[in-house]
């Protein structure tokens, strides 16, 4: 399990994001403004699973689920508000692949101006 570092595109120049192997489990630093950018080069699709500990009245809210594609598969999820995503333990979101090989992943925190 590794912390991902949380990328920001620079006003006027963008970014070119740095994509960080997927493991068991991963987290990162979940708010309003974050999203997951994630890329699959297998040659089978994978299942990203975001979990939302959180609850609203008192029923479990859904995890966020995306399923990427094979070889070529490329997918953005968020964003992801802490009140939702944040273990209240951590603070932190966790993302589960349902395999690892080929995964990679860029968490990006948008700037709100």
């Amino acid at each position: 399990m590794a912390l991902l570092a949380t990328q920001t595109p620079t006003p006027g120049a963008g970014l070119v994001p740095s994509f960080s192997a997927a493991a068991a489990s991963d987290t990162f630093l979940p708010t309003a403004t974050t999203f997951l950018y994630v890329k699959n080069t297998n040659a089978a699709t994978r299942t990203i699973t975001v979990t939302t500990p959180g609850t609203a009245a008192g029923l479990a809210i859904g995890d966020m689920v995306a399923t990427v594609g094979a070889t070529t598969g490329e997918q953005v999820m968020g964003p992801f508000p802490a009140q939702n995503y944040a273990d209240p333990t951590t603070g932190l979101a966790t993302i589960t692949p349902s395999a690892t090989p080929g995964v990679t992943y860029a968490v990006i925190q948008l700037q709100v101006s």
